[in-house]
């Protein structure tokens, strides 16, 4: 049965051969790689043609116009000929196994998503830090049905994953997709980058009929590559905020529709998190400066939804005591952009520490991560 890797490409000649030397390593042998060049500045063109030139299974998509990751992955689907696809950033690389171990479940048990685990690596120095699914949910088919028995009970512990609960990676890649899956799915791709892996499994998670998570650590992703790492950019960070405004309406209504109340909760909490984290990251200066009153109002118009103040069955919900009297929640229930903006100051001014340690690392060591 053909696998289809898909990886899509910009920017990434430093790391492509070993991504394509990982998939030529790889034990099963019965796949293709379809290479999407997003209009790649660099020579990433000119290492995939010698590549291609010596494996036919090996295919370039060649992109006339550079269409951004979430648009480049999807023509990779969409010209992918096997019946299962497995993605690949273009910075990373697999195990020797890693399609052996996903597929021979997935064709035994007729599975439509199989999950590995992945390990975030720094190539120069070995250095691995694993991210594993929990134990109690390997290695074994679980049924997912969004309305009744069993399937309904594993769907509504799994579907958590989405909306503020880590169970899994919620990315594209370290996964066996079923194209068919992805087809009846109905997915297209979101406008914003932004959370775009998440959109993608969230909306493919409602249609699986059988899945395993499999005991094998199968995908490296890299510390510090092209998708991860990089310096905050101020228009980012705005947009990351915006864009958490709209994921929250978008998996409200997904709440609604597959009946899941009780996730309410935790997609507040996630909401609560992320002003603390990326505002923080914009709470550069002192309230009285210029910048600062800009961010504020900044912040301000953010907090206009009407979803903010319904936040405040937080504070007596006894599933989540620690938000009773949080400075942070209280301020976003009440949209008092002044005690946001001091709130993510203090965040900001404490963290000191770990953006020094971040900078030093990517400027001493992210060179050597061939």
């Amino acid at each position: 049965m053909m696998i289809s890797v898909i990886a899509n490409f910009y920017k990434s000649e430093e790391y492509i051969p070993k991504l394509i030397d990982s998939v030529l390593g790889q034990s099963y042998t019965d796949w293709e790689l379809v290479c999407v060049n997003d209009c790649s500045p660099g020579n990433d063109l000119d290492i995939l043609k010698k590549y291609a030139a010596k494996d036919s299974r090996i295919r370039i998509i060649n992109n006339e116009v550079n269409l951004g990751i979430c648009k480049a992955k999807y023509r990779g689907i969409q010209e992918a000929k096997g019946t299962y696809l497995c993605f690949i950033d273009g910075d990373d690389w697999l195990e020797p196994e890693a399609l052996q171990k996903m597929i021979e479940p997935a064709l035994k048990y007729d599975l439509d998503y199989v999950c590995m685990d992945s390990q975030k690596v720094l190539p120069f120095f070995g250095h691995k830090v694993p991210f594993c699914v929990d134990r109690k949910y390997k290695e074994r088919v679980i049924e997912i049905d969004t309305e009744v028995g069993e399937g309904r009970k594993n769907f509504e512990e799994l579907y958590r994953n989405f909306f503020g609960k880590n169970l899994f990676m919620v990315t594209y890649w370290g996964k066996l997709i079923k194209k068919q899956l992805i087809e009846e799915s109905g997915f297209t791709p979101p406008s914003s980058v932004i959370s775009e892996d998440q959109v993608f499994n969230m909306t493919l998670f409602p249609n699986i009929k059988r899945m395993m998570f499999v005991d094998y650590i199968g995908y490296n992703w890299r510390w510090g590559g092209v998708t991860s790492g990089k310096s905050n950019d101020f228009w980012k960070e705005k947009q990351y905020v915006a864009r958490a405004n709209e994921l929250y309406a978008e998996r409200v209504a997904l709440i609604e529709k597959y009946n899941l109340p009780k996730y309410l909760s935790l997609l507040q909490i996630e909401l609560r998190n992320i002003y603390g984290v990326q505002i923080a990251s914009l709470a550069k200066e002192d309230a009285d400066t210029e910048y600062a009153k800009e961010i504020k109002m900044f912040i301000q118009e953010m907090m206009k939804p009407d979803f903010y103040p319904t936040l405040s069955h937080l504070k007596n919900d006894p599933e989540y005591p620690n938000n009773k009297n949080h400075e942070l929640l209280d301020a976003l229930i009440n949209r008092d952009a002044e005690r946001v903006y001091a709130y993510c100051r203090n965040i900001y001014k404490q963290n000191w520490k770990k953006r020094w340690t971040n900078k030093i690392l990517h400027t001493i060591l992210y060179p050597f991560q061939k």
